[in-house]
């Protein structure tokens, strides 16, 4: 720079200042004039680094930077996926319930689910009511147990008639057919108008309870089944046994089927009358399902739902399973519907029903019948029978009679009823014939109905005194001596009658009972000769011609058989030695008679 342009630069500059030459100026201009002589770019150094050789760094090196950036990218991945799984399971458990409460109303019960406990769970009527039980699938149920029942309120007393599944009967609109198909056909409606029609007892059925035994018992946990003995009972599914102790038993689904199915009348070795086991199964159900308590029974009740067929309501279901839990055992009583056996082709063993007038006495509202009172018998009783109508001849070895009696009567697992202490005559003659219950409990009363039941005579007598030798003193009367003689003209009357049936073998209404009452008048006008008994369909409806079938050939019956075959103008006369009737003739009507 010259000295002129100097003096140019400066020249305006006052000598008296500091900063003559301006060198403080941090102004732009001076900063960045074009006459330094250094830049600040010259003293920048990026890109040294990168100018050092690559080939000094190993290849060591390399792996080991490579691995550490491999564990930090795993690193970060499960740290991520933590958060994640962290987030979501907040979402889960705390945001999606607090959305659906806050957001969303709760979930409505239906009135059907909804259960309302009545204010009061006394049934306070009297109702018939038609059990049944099946295995399985209730759209088309195999019906192992049918049970009719009738509750009476004023004395809280129930009465059970167990009917046969395989029982024949006229099924309305079907014909003859089993009752327990009747379900499968057109389900428990038709069964109540087969029992009604059937049974003869003029009593509607209001409501009826179809169980799927296998998965009601199995829902609720089991139940408990009370026994007074051991049973074997066959497992139906392999064919196997399995024993069921004396005492209460714990039984689950599959064991109540086969003891329903064992005792349904389907095994021949297993006597009719043990149907009756059948109700301890239902009553056992009844009283799993009733629970301890009304909030129990009413959870019991939503358990099985889906295995329980029923026209009752909610309210009804929990008065009847809380009134019939509640019921005692002396009031509660079980008959078996009086049938006998046959065989039809295809099959196997069939019922035919007998004496179904009885049953009308059976279910009686004005008392209990002696049979039913005697279901609280079931331990031996010690007794001592004597005569006191000793003064008579007629009376010689009437003690002795009864004794022989009463030593041949047996529960059903073969134990003696009774035990024969003493035979005698009593200190003093009786007009009437008295039985004296001594410290008297439910089993003693019970073996004294029992024993009037059978005698036909007597009245109980009840003494508060013990003592050793008896439980019970029968002390037989003149009133007894007079039926004992009845009796016998009445068997020698009886045996010159010849008994005769008639069956309905061709389906028209009334049919049978028609050509009953035809041969009554006809053999019976002037005197006695036959006894009728209560006609029946037969197993079936096609009988195109009309059968006499004679059981007990002798002159008189035989001459009998031939006056019915004149007095109908039809019918082929046969002999037979398979009576399931106890007759001495039977007559199938065919269509040749209505034709």
């Amino acid at each position: 720079m010259s000295f002129d342009e100097d003096e140019k630069k400066f020249g305006n500059n006052n000598p008296d200042d500091n900063d003559f030459y301006k060198l403080d100026d941090e102004s732009e201009e001076n900063n960045n004039s074009g006459d330094d002589f250094f830049k600040d770019e010259d003293f920048e150094f990026e890109g040294y680094d990168d100018e050092k050789e690559p080939e000094r760094e190993g290849i060591r090196s390399k792996r080991t930077k490579q691995r550490g950036k491999k564990r930090k990218a795993i690193f970060r991945i499960t740290a991520i996926l933590l958060v994640l799984i962290f987030a979501a399971a907040a979402i889960v458990f705390w945001a999606v319930p607090w959305i659906k409460n806050r957001f969303f109303s709760k979930p409505v019960i239906t009135e059907e689910e909804r259960i309302t406990i009545p204010d009061s769970l006394i049934l306070g009527e009297d109702i018939n009511i038609v059990f049944a039980c099946a295995s399985g699938n209730l759209d088309e149920p195999d019906v192992n147990t049918i049970i009719f029942s009738s509750y009476y309120s004023s004395d809280n007393k129930l009465i059970s008639l167990c009917i046969p599944p395989r029982t024949l009967m006229d099924i309305p609109g079907v014909g003859a057919e089993l009752i327990g198909r009747s379900v499968n056909i057109q389900g428990m409606d038709l069964l109540n108008l087969a029992l009604k029609s059937n049974l003869g007892m003029n009593m509607e059925i209001d409501y009826y309870i179809l169980f799927d035994v296998l998965n009601a018992v199995n829902k609720l946990g089991g139940i408990d089944l009370e026994l007074a003995e051991e049973v074997s009972v066959k497992n139906y599914s392999d064919n196997s046994t399995f024993t069921l102790e004396k005492g209460n038993n714990l039984v689950d689904g599959a064991e109540a089927l086969n003891f329903l199915k064992y005792f349904s009348g389907m095994e021949k070795d297993v006597p009719i009358e043990n149907i009756k086991n059948q109700k301890l199964i239902v009553d056992a159900l009844i009283r799993k399902i009733a629970g301890k308590n009304e909030e129990e029974m009413s959870a019991n009740l939503n358990l099985v739902k889906d295995f329980m067929d029923t026209d009752l309501s909610m309210e009804d279901s929990l008065k009847i399973f809380s009134t019939l839990s509640g019921i005692d055992s002396g009031k509660n009583y079980t008959h078996a519907l009086s049938v006998s056996s046959t065989e039809l082709g295809g099959e196997d063993i069939v019922y035919i029903p007998q004496d179904i007038a009885k049953l009308a006495e059976i279910f009686s509202k004005e008392g209990i019948s002696t049979t039913e009172e005697s279901q609280g018998f079931t331990e031996t009783v010690k007794i001592t029978i004597l005569n006191g109508a000793y003064d008579s001849t007629e009376a010689f070895g009437l003690a002795t009679n009864v004794s022989e009696t009463l030593k041949n009567l047996k529960f059903d697992d073969g134990t003696n009823k009774y035990d024969v202490i003493e035979v005698g005559n009593a200190d003093k003659i009786h007009e009437s014939t008295q039985i004296l219950v001594y410290t008297p409990d439910e089993n003693k009363l019970a073996a004294a109905d029992d024993i009037i039941e059978v005698l036909g005579a007597g009245s109980k007598n009840l003494r508060e005194d013990e003592i050793i030798s008896s439980d019970i003193i029968i002390i037989l009367g003149k009133d007894y001596l007079a039926i004992t003689e009845g009796s016998a003209e009445n068997e020698e009357l009886e045996e010159q009658l010849t008994k005769i049936i008639v069956l309905n073998g061709e389906g028209t209404a009334g049919l049978a009972a028609t050509v009953t009452s035809i041969l009554d008048d006809y053999f019976n006008s002037a005197e006695e000769t036959v006894v009728m008994l209560e006609q029946r369909s037969a197993a079936n409806f096609n009988y195109t011609e009309t059968e006499i079938t004679v059981f007990n050939s002798n002159e008189r019956v035989n001459g009998i058989a031939q006056k019915i075959q004149e007095r109908l103008g039809v019918g082929a006369i046969g002999y037979s030695d398979n009576n399931v009737d106890s007759v001495d003739i039977s007559v199938t009507i065919g269509s040749d008679y209505t034709k």
